[in-house]
């Protein structure tokens, strides 16, 4: 399995570092506005590890060193209007996933505009690398669609795509972009 490589997430700190921690996003309507970003503290072995216990969910290795660098973050909010873009905390992930039924090992890691990023634990504990889905926020985790990636490529084309929602990028065509845009 992968392991965090932190390039673009020391790429972005260094933008924001540059610029008062403040940068400009430019998302896929062509809309410009100035973007800040807030990392929390990283969390300790010791808290990784009292997760795990805790909850019963295993954290992929490449997870768990973003989680080293930063436990939970948000991500390029709108310095006027704020944003919609949390990776949760491992408190908010207890916080947040206490009310479900457990799916096989599933848990919401993060909130993007009405939608959730989702860890299958099933699947890493199989040596699946793909263990990463989506899902509408107020869905079921049975109704998740895999992304067929994991936290790394996820974040990294995250971070790159400025924030938007790239995995749904590929149901716009030629024939359908004016009509679904």
């Amino acid at each position: 399995m992968a392991i965090f490589k932190k390039v673009n997430f020391l790429c972005l700190r260094k933008r924001l570092e540059e610029n008062n921690n403040i940068i400009q996003v430019q998302n896929e309507e062509g809309h410009l506005f100035d973007a800040k970003c807030t990392f929390n503290p990283p969390a300790s072995d010791e808290e990784i590890l009292d997760f795990e216990r805790q909850t019963g969910f295993i954290l992929p290795p490449d997870y768990r060193a973003f989680l080293k660098i930063t436990n939970g973050c948000r991500l390029f909010d709108d310095v006027h209007y704020g944003g919609e873009i949390e990776l949760y905390s491992l408190e908010q992930i207890i916080d947040f996933n206490k009310h479900y039924d457990q799916y096989e090992g599933c848990y919401d890691i993060a909130y993007i505009y009405q939608d959730n990023i989702v860890i299958n634990s099933r699947l890493i504990s199989e040596d699946k690398e793909n263990y990463l889905f989506w899902k509408g926020h107020i869905d079921q985790f049975e109704e998740a669609t895999p992304l067929k990636m994991n936290f790394e490529l996820w974040f990294d084309r995250f971070v790159i795509s400025q924030g938007t929602k790239f995995w749904c990028w590929s149901i716009f065509t030629a024939e359908n972009y004016y009509r679904l845009s």
